[in-house]
């Protein structure tokens, strides 16, 4: 978050397109278990494993920023400003979450619904939420990693990069996909694995460096290429290994797919969101910024209710896209009426709109 006359729109520019595809994985997300090999399911497939670049960005976005300000270095404003902006709203809708889930299953059970809460620092609400366990970890993390940062240089960066990219991505990618009898070479014992919060502070990392070099050097369409070769490699992959993706999303760091499409696509979005010359553009994307985080805490649960309904009514393309447009349209009006309510405002989206906005 960043004061008004200093935001950097291209940041704004990736974070809402990041929000539309986390959505749309979440849609998507029973379309790729039905009718598997029509033409329909192959599509959403396509478009639902290429939409899983949206989480490594957001966590490439926040190391953008974070390791860019001078406050990161700040334990006091780290703790009294940056961790309550992500961990109330947090607790406030896993308290929710159970309320609202059991409205709709019409069993509401409030021993269950506390059952649930008081174990939110250890399990989820729901299962979307998994995002904001390393999210939160990385915030603690950030003094850290920025006095890192700030004391090292580019060669540094870049073996720390490399060494987190073959340890957290490539070996594990590689043990799934090697046969049984040739795991064991690649196999690490547990008790000296290199896992940092599950691999994501790469990512965070990842976003401060790539605000640090010169994208005019890199080709728009050899990065489009690249990305695009990434997805169909990734997807036909993950589509003959399933073991690539288990409960806890750790595709997003053990399938080294995701990053090497994840990284020519930020870098494509930071060089169109600097292109962006339209003051009307802008105004709509730095509008819907603030909104992104309520969005991606309540657009599960509208999920919920609005699923069951058109899956009954419209089918195929037509009705993962409509139920995709529906899902993100009342997301965000309900995220927008939300933030105009004094203190509901800080407590389920964790800015307001009464203080100015720090980064």
């Amino acid at each position: 978050m960043e004061e008004k006359q200093s935001r950097i729109f291209y940041l704004d520019f990736i974070r809402v397109i990041a929000i539309l595809l986390v959505v749309f994985i979440h849609v998507s997300a029973i379309d790729t278990v039905q009718n598997i090999g029509s033409h329909t399911w192959a599509t959403i497939k396509l478009l639902n494993y290429f939409a899983h670049i949206s989480v490594p960005l957001f966590f490439m976005i926040s190391g953008a920023l974070l390791l860019n300000s001078k406050r990161t270095l700040s334990l006091s404003y780290t703790w009294k400003k940056r961790i309550p902006h992500i961990l109330i709203p947090f607790l406030v809708w896993s308290l929710a979450s159970p309320i609202i889930g059991g409205i709709h299953a019409k069993d509401l059970n409030w021993s269950i619904v506390w059952d649930s809460f008081r174990l939110v620092f250890g399990h989820p609400t729901q299962i979307t939420y998994w995002f904001m366990y390393p999210l939160i970890g990385i915030y603690i993390l950030s003094p850290i990693i920025k006095a890192l940062v700030d004391n090292t240089d580019k060669k540094m960066l870049n073996y720390i990069l490399i060494f987190w990219f073959i340890t957290n991505s490539v070996l594990p990618t590689m043990f799934v996909l090697l046969p049984k009898q040739y795991r064991h070479l690649i196999e690490v014992y547990p008790a000296a694995n290199f896992f940092l919060i599950g691999g994501y502070v790469g990512y965070f990392i990842l976003g401060y460096y790539l605000t640090k070099i010169d994208l005019n050097r890199f080709n728009n369409w050899i990065l489009f290429i690249v990305g695009i070769l990434f997805v169909l490699i990734g997807c036909y992959t993950e589509y003959k290994n399933p073991k690539l993706l288990d409960i806890y999303n750790a595709s997003y760091v053990t399938e080294m797919f995701i990053p090497l499409m994840s990284v020519p696509f930020f870098m494509l979005l930071q060089k169109w969101g600097n292109r962006i010359d339209s003051d009307g553009i802008k105004n709509v994307f730095a509008r819907l910024s603030p909104l992104v985080f309520g969005v991606y805490l309540i657009h599960n649960l509208i999920i919920l209710y609005i699923e069951p309904f058109m899956l009954a009514s419209v089918t195929g393309l037509i009705g993962t896209f409509s139920r995709y447009i529906v899902v993100l349209a009342i997301s965000i009006i309900s995220i927008w009426v939300l933030s105009y309510i004094p203190i509901i405002n800080y407590l389920f989206t964790g800015v307001t709109r009464y203080t100015k906005k720090t980064k």
